[in-house]
């Protein structure tokens, strides 16, 4: 009888080293930051983060999840006070950040948004996290994994999806498009559609944000981008970094 009280003990030391190592570390939250700011800088032509300087966050780590707060990593013209929520998920291949807004602080201090990201963060224990900026966001994308495969295979059926759903029918039945390459910590991809020059946002992040392959159904949600600056210069983007797929459109 004297064994159950050490058995339960033990069991009691793994499940708080199996907790433990559930948790996001430093490490992780600021690598996923960095990288999410390069993909900010190149896709989104996000040009207010201060890269090659050092951006205070302060974070709170929730099991798989990290709430991050900072107020001095954009220098946005005419703002006296910005700030920026993310939320960072531990995911099978690593961190990814899976929600990112950002505020004028002195325009929307108690605004229910702004202060619901605020209390993520602020509601219960946070630390101070000091993270270095890249000081380039050339893209420099990760080898092919399997993983990277599948995404691939399920960015193709969700593109032959949307243009069977919503967009112009090829006559023949293919249609050739550039395809952006992508990291699969990307929350985003984009492609252009080649007899039209169509710009189409491919969302990497659904609704199951542990999912890679878009959830049960394994599609990503598709949208056109509107015809503008942002347009030409993804359409650009996608054309230098990006490779030709035909698809098969029934």
């Amino acid at each position: 009888m004297r064994r159950f009280p050490a058995i339960a003990a033990a069991l009691a030391v793994l499940l708080a080293g199996g907790s433990a190592r559930a948790e996001l570390s430093d490490a992780q939250v600021a690598e996923a930051l960095r990288r999410h700011v390069c993909f900010s800088r190149t896709w989104w032509g996000d040009p207010y983060a201060r890269l090659g300087q050092t951006a205070t966050f302060d974070v709170r780590t929730d099991g798989r999840m990290a709430y991050a707060w900072s107020e001095d990593l954009r220098s946005v013209p005419r703002v006296l006070h910005w700030a920026d929520a993310y939320a960072i998920a531990e995911r099978g291949a690593g961190p990814v950040v899976v929600q990112r807004s950002g505020y004028n602080a002195e325009r929307l201090r108690g605004e229910p948004g702004f202060e619901r990201e605020r209390r993520r963060v602020y509601g219960g224990a946070s630390r101070r996290l000091r993270v270095d900026l890249p000081t380039d966001c050339t893209p420099g994308f990760d080898p092919e994994t399997p993983l990277k495969t599948e995404m691939r295979a399920v960015v193709a059926s969700s593109l032959s999806n949307a243009v069977r759903t919503w967009g112009r029918r090829p006559a023949a039945g293919r249609v050739r498009v550039t395809l952006a390459d992508f990291d699969v910590d990307y929350p985003e991809t984009f492609a252009v559609r080649e007899d039209t020059g169509e710009v189409l946002r491919i969302g990497l992040i659904g609704a199951d944000r542990t999912s890679y392959t878009g959830g049960a159904g394994r599609q990503y949600v598709v949208t056109p981008v509107p015809a503008g600056p942002v347009s030409v210069l993804l359409r650009r983007l996608v054309r230098r970094h990006g490779a030709p797929l035909t698809l098969v459109v029934r």
